[in-house]
């Protein structure tokens, strides 16, 4: 990449006396005119984001650091100085303690080739029980180490807010010591698994090429300015993008929209570059996040697909692994994202894509077992949490389910396809019908994207890390229509609502993203068909809301609830409290009455449930129109509070989170 000049119209046209060197006082003052207006030229294109002309050249970026702290008029002031309960305050001997207790960084020696998979060698990763305590984390160290007593046996790290140890141990022996584990120490729930290189951080552009018709071309095909119509999304839908380093001074990231920012290994809401930050990792997450949720209608570079969804950035650093990948995952869980993206990806060694695709599939049958294990814990309390997903399948041209990370329906993977809407040739594929196998859930565009870059740049580059974020702010946009969605109704959507990739069957359809925003709609209740036939209204359906439970002590949990009717009649059925996180029905009866301007259901018992103590409060719910004619329902809880806003979904078939 290079400086930036203009055509030679801009050059002087006296071959004998150079541009600095003017004939007198006029000549010398046209030729500063000039100057300023050439100035004033550049300054407008980079503003407006206007194409070069062909024989223009780009300018260079550099590799600054971006300091959060610097004031910058106009900005949105975030909070990164936000404090993480990491630590144990007094941890026992065999745990770090608070002032050394940092994740160690590696060296390119300590990287291995584990059936083509590269981790880090001496490295394993431990996961305990999301209940587990300090007592938890310290009698697992006590007991670990009196297995290993040995100095080149230790915990190096751990981080209580997300249940994650690490240990380091002798390479030859990390292979033994991962299967031994979790039949030596069986008084805790843990899983043991390698830490795996997760840096594929998609191609890295060479040049910006700000081609206007070129930047704008895949908004069309996936169809985001009808998208648009139908929604921007909603501020109470929360995505969280898992990546490098982010430029939140950006003018297309800077808002209000920003929730929680984190940085994975500064443990602050620091989430800026750190010096020695190479220049892919630099710009990724940046690109990353405008991409799916980038500023609208500020008349800068481009815009994000939900762009009025908030925004929670978290930083994993330059030094991508699976501990790193899975402590940001989980603190975004954990802290009320309901869509996660993650653009990053396993690294492989090169002769893994030289195997035959069967070849290629036995050995994802074979290889990372431990890490697949525990990809389905944290799936499943994403699954509990009614948290989706997002990966980019990766850009080595080879099966997405060699990557542990990425097998099974829990969450969305992206396949890219090129200009031509068929596959890129560097996407990762994964379905095979002939096998039984389907690996890519969904395509998305992938090449000449554009996306925010430091300090108010852009950038277009290649990559499944780019088509992710597509798909992310569409999933986030049919989670502002209706946020009980559950990762699998979302899959079953897109793949509905999906066009064939014309010659690529081992990838997933073109996402369609006002079809499946308008299949989302398809089964909300509208309240004067209802009203002019009563009989329409039975049937099961489900609130678009998820309910909050409060405790004994009228205090709001975590736990999140579904509330369903279950209409038997013009004037009876039953409601149905539903708690994923322990897979259990509270169930009471309900009376319905018919008023002009509204229905009436009234809750006449308690909830209970047959396998469970606790049980749910008799309450009163109405539904009336919304401004759109759809029926929209509002409830008083416990503590008083009006609860309302939440339309009501015809259920087909009763798919709760999976179950």
């Amino acid at each position: 990449m290079k400086k930036v000049y203009f055509d030679s119209a801009s050059a002087p046209t006296n071959g004998n006396e150079p541009f600095w060197k003017p004939w007198g006082a006029t000549g010398w003052l046209l030729r500063l005119l000039a100057f300023l207006g050439l100035l004033f030229a550049l300054l407008l294109l980079l503003s407006l984001l206007k194409s070069p002309k062909d024989n223009e050249e780009i300018a260079d970026v550099p590799n600054p650091i971006i300091n959060p702290d610097t004031p910058n008029p106009g900005r949105v002031p975030v909070d990164t100085t936000a404090n993480f309960p990491h630590d144990i305050q007094n941890p026992g001997e065999n745990l770090p303690s608070p002032g050394e207790n940092n994740l160690p960084p590696f060296d390119d020696d300590d990287i291995v080739s584990d059936n083509g998979r590269q981790i880090v060698g001496n490295r394993l990763n431990v996961i305990l029980n999301s209940n587990a305590d300090d007592d938890t984390f310290n009698k697992w160290a006590d007991e670990f180490k009196a297995l290993y007593p040995g100095g080149e046996y230790k915990i190096v790290y751990y981080d209580k807010m997300t249940q994650l140890l690490q240990i380091e141990v002798p390479e030859n022996e990390r292979e033994q010591i991962m299967h031994n584990l979790p039949t030596q120490i069986t008084d805790i729930s843990f899983k043991v698994f390698p830490d795996g290189l997760m840096g594929d951080l998609g191609y890295h552009p060479n040049d910006l090429v700000f081609n206007h018709p070129e930047t704008n071309w895949y908004f069309g095909p996936i169809q985001a300015y009808d998208a648009w119509e139908i929604t921007k999304g909603s501020p109470d839908v929360v995505v969280a993008i898992c990546d490098s380093y982010f430029d939140l001074d950006h003018d297309d990231l800077n808002s209000n929209r920003i929730v929680n920012p984190y940085s994975v290994m500064r443990r602050t809401g620091n989430v800026a570059p750190a010096a020695g930050a190479d220049e892919a990792s630099f710009f990724h997450g940046s690109m990353v996040a405008s991409q799916a949720l980038g500023n609208m209608d500020n008349g800068r570079g481009t815009a994000g697909i939900a762009p009025e969804c908030k925004f929670m950035p978290v930083s994993l650093g330059h030094q991508i692994t699976s501990m790193v990948v899975l402590q940001g995952l989980l603190y975004a869980i954990y802290h009320g994202a309901h869509v996660v993206n993650l653009s990053v990806g396993g690294v492989y060694d090169e002769a893994v894509a030289d195997l035959s695709i069967e070849d290629q599939i036995a050995l994802s049958k074979q290889i990372g077992l431990e890490e697949q294990d525990v990809w389905d814990w944290v799936a499943e309390l994403a699954r509990q949490r009614n948290v989706t997903i997002v990966w980019a399948a990766g850009n080595a041209n080879v099966f997405t389910a060699l990557d542990a990370s990425k097998r099974g329906n829990a969450s969305i993977k992206v396949s890219a396809v090129n200009k031509e809407l068929r596959k890129a040739d560097f996407s990762n594929y994964g379905n095979f019908p002939q096998y039984d196998i389907k690996e890519s859930t969904i395509s998305a565009p992938g090449v000449d994207i554009i996306g925010a870059m430091p300090y108010n740049t852009y950038n277009i580059g290649p990559g499944t890390s780019f088509s992710a974020p597509i798909v992310t702010g569409a999933v986030a946009l049919m989670k502002s229509l209706d946020p009980t969605l559950t990762t699998e109704e979302i899959i079953e959507i897109l793949q509905e609502t999906g066009r064939p990739v014309a010659g690529s069957p081992s990838i997933g359809k073109l996402i369609q993203i006002k079809d499946a925003l308008l299949k989302v709609k398809e089964n909300f209740a509208e309240f004067d068909d209802i009203m002019s036939k009563h009989n329409k209204f039975i049937g099961l359906w489900e609130s678009t809301s998820l309910l909050y439970r409060i405790d004994e002590n009228g205090n709001t949990t975590n736990d999140r609830i579904r509330l369903l009717f279950d209409i038997k009649s013009e004037n009876e059925g039953s409601i149905t409290y539903y708690e994923p996180a322990i897979h259990t029905d509270f169930t009471a009866p309900i009376t319905i009455s018919w008023q002009s301007d509204c229905i009436d259901m009234k809750q006449t018992e308690i909830a209970r449930s047959a396998s469970h103590e606790r049980t749910y409060s008799a309450v009163p719910y109405k539904c009336q129109p919304d401004e759109e004619g759809l029926l929209k329902c509002s409830h008083v809880n416990t503590n008083g509070d009006v609860i309302s806003g939440y339309k009501l979904k015809k259920v087909r078939h009763r798919n709760l989170n999976g179950e």
